[in-house]
């Protein structure tokens, strides 16, 4: 089996890949996608969400 999109992005962030694939597997399954088999507009779905409740917290954060 080749390498899969999930496991590319894991790599490509250059931090230690195991916490990273754990926190990425969780975020997908949140979502109900699977590292198997994810597309790239899965992948944007999720990150553009991903992002925003990140965003939001920094908001918050800042706010307090």
């Amino acid at each position: 089996m080749g390498v899969t999109l999930a496991k590319t992005v894991i790599e490509a962030t250059g931090l230690p890949q195991q916490p990273v694939e754990k926190e990425f597997n969780a975020l997908l399954a949140k979502y109900g996608k699977s590292p198997e088999t994810l597309t790239i507009e899965e992948l944007r779905e999720v990150m553009a969400e991903y992002l925003q409740i990140v965003f939001l917290e920094m908001q918050t954060e800042q706010s307090a």
